[in-house]
Formats: C-alpha cells, structure tokens, sequence
C-alpha cells in the first residue's frame, strides 16, 4: 500500500462526523494530522472556529513571499444506512477504496498533508509559500472555511486549491445554496375531531406543491448548466400519531444558485409562494454565492499548464455542487477545486 493510502485508511479510521449529523466533530482528526505536522517538524497554528472545534494552519516557506492555499475539510457527513462493513475501515473493490469521508474529503487532506511534508523538506527554493490548512464544518455551515478565509492578508494569501473529489479535474465554477427551513402554525385537537384543530402538515403539504412547480420553472430556464438554479425540499418534520392534529411541521429547502443568481432573489422566490400560507415563516440556515473563477486567471492557467506536464487533465470544468471556495473568492482571490475521487461516491454508504 502507497504511503497516500496508508495515510488515507490511517484518516478514514478516525470518525469524524459532523455534530450536525449527530457525529463527534473533527477532533480525532485533528489531533492525527496535528501530530503528522509535529513529526515532520511543521509549525501550524490552531484556529478555534466553535468550541473543540479547530482548524489548523501551516505555513510553509519564506514570510515574505506569495503564498497558495490548499485546503482540505476534516468532517464528514453521518453513517446512517451504511450496509457494508464499517464506514471507519477503509475497504477497496474494483480499484477503488470506500469509507466514510474517503473521496469528500479525506483522500484530498491525505494528499495536501504529505505535499506539506515534501515542501517542508525540498531544498530548492520556492517561488510560492504554501499554507496547509485542515478545516472544520464544510459539512454544515462551512464556519471553518469562512474563519480560515479571515487569514487570507494576513498570511499574503493570493490563490487557493480547495479539496474535494472532482476526478483530479479543475473545477472552476461551481453552484452557490441557499438553505431554508419553512415552519408552519397549525392547532392540535383531537384526532376523532379534526375540524377543531388546525393541520400544520396539510399547510406545509400545499407550499410543498407549489415549490414543486417553482422548481419545474427553474429547471425548464433557457440557461447554460451553470447559470441554472434549483430547488430540493429534503426533509420534512412535523406531527406526533395519529389521533393528533399536528400543530407543526417544518421542511427544510435547499435552493441552488446558478451563477447570474442572487441569494436575495432566491430567498424573496421562496418567501412569496410562503407568503400564501397564514402562520408560516422561514428562517436562513445557509447562503452561499457561486464560485465564477474567470478561466484565463493566471492560477487556472498555472494550474492547467502544470497539469499538462504531468500528463493529466487541463480543461476546465463547471459543477453543481458546493465547496469551501466560496470562503476564498470571497476574500478575494482565485480559487480552483481540484481533487481525487469522485463526487458521484460522496455522501452514500
């Protein structure tokens, strides 16, 4: 077994679900690739983004120069449903390796790290520093990211790498979310008297109707892949048995931008169909622009050249899901997601 994937199994090995999943959080994680660094005599600082809950940060080469951002997030999402051995052992079939966390994103953290290593070791002077950074809470809010984002000016940040399984292929721009919960008011009563109460779910279930129909819409826009949103209702909560009138009941909505879209154009698309609903509110779990990192910006193109020496892929691509990039060309800089593994295998058991 290659050092990568011993470094990869020895990751996948440490649980670290996202609490919003129910998980434990990084700090297994953390502590593993805190002693990597401390063994190769990497000096790192510790970013507390939530309570025991840290980024770490490494700066490699000289203060006063330049540097590119790799960074890679340490959480994974839950193990719910996972069928096939233990999620914590990293197993291969066919040529490729499963765990949970393998390809989203510990397999791009286990490359990083050991890039840290080989550039703390090089001889040869480098034209860039290079920050490493282990992130926390891409799983959720994307805290960690958008914290570590604050060092940009600080460290002379001017390009970022932002791991995640994209095949080894540039992504350069990549959908934006917005995230809702919609809550409806209803009133309880009897199950055998149902006119006396109020049925939250059966509000919910007409404004689920029609964000169904507002998502047709989107998806029949006349627009490139890119520039095109959409819209998942992806979890719905409410009542209690079945002699009650529900009194409640929440869906979580998750709006995807396309680049061109706005995060208050989403949100006012989704609070005027909620609007027809009495007793309703929605609250704002997450808003994410898009990532448009211009294809001729002299990183791509740095990035592509270096590809093509080592004979890999060089065209750039465009992707529906979301990323910790967005922390990064928020601040200001370019950014490019670019990674092993396969975004098809995140997320499954």
């Amino acid at each position: 077994m290659s050092e990568c994937l011993t470094l990869l199994e020895e990751l996948v090995a440490k649980p670290s679900v996202n609490p919003v999943y129910g998980g434990p959080g990084e700090a297994y994680v953390e502590s593993f690739v805190s002693d990597f660094l401390k063994s190769h005599s990497i000096e790192f600082r510790v970013q507390e983004v939530l309570p025991r809950r840290n980024n770490l940060v490494a700066r490699i080469g000289p203060d006063d120069r330049p540097a590119v951002l790799v960074e890679a997030h340490m959480d994974t999402v839950g193990v719910a449903g996972w069928f096939d051995g233990s999620p914590y052992d990293l197993t291969e079939k066919e040529g490729k390796y499963f765990g949970r966390g393998a390809c989203d994103t510990k397999a791009s953290l286990a490359v990083f790290m050991l890039l840290a290593r080989t550039l703390a070791q090089a001889d040869t002077p480098l034209r860039h520093s290079l920050v490493f950074a282990a992130t926390v809470d891409e799983e959720s809010k994307q805290l960690g990211a958008f914290k570590l984002a604050e060092l940009v000016g600080e460290l002379n940040i001017v390009a970022a790498i932002t791991g995640e399984p994209t095949q080894s292929t540039l992504i350069t721009k990549h959908k934006g979310a917005c995230r809702y919960s919609i809550e409806s008011q209803g009133k309880a009563a009897h199950g055998s008297n149902p006119e006396l109460g109020e049925n939250a779910i059966y509000k919910i279930a007409r404004i689920v109707e029609k964000l169904d129909r507002y998502a047709e819409l989107l998806s029949q826009e006349d627009r490139a892949f890119i520039e095109k949103g959409s819209l998942n209702v992806g979890k719905v909560t409410g009542g209690i048995g079945f002699n009650i009138v529900p009194d409640s009941c929440t869906i979580d909505v998750d709006r995807r931008l396309g680049i061109g879209e706005s995060m208050e154009e989403a949100r006012e698309g989704i609070e005027t169909i909620v609007q027809s609903e009495a007793k309703t509110e929605v609250s704002t779990f997450l808003e994410r622009p898009a990532l448009n990192t211009e294809n001729d910006n002299w990183f791509p193109q740095a990035l592509a050249k270096s590809a093509e020496k080592a004979g890999s892929q060089t065209d750039f691509k465009e992707v529906a899901f979301m990323t910790n990039g967005v922390a990064y060309s928020a601040a200001g800089i370019p950014t490019v997601v670019f990674g092993p593994g396969d975004i098809e295998q995140a997320h499954k058991a």
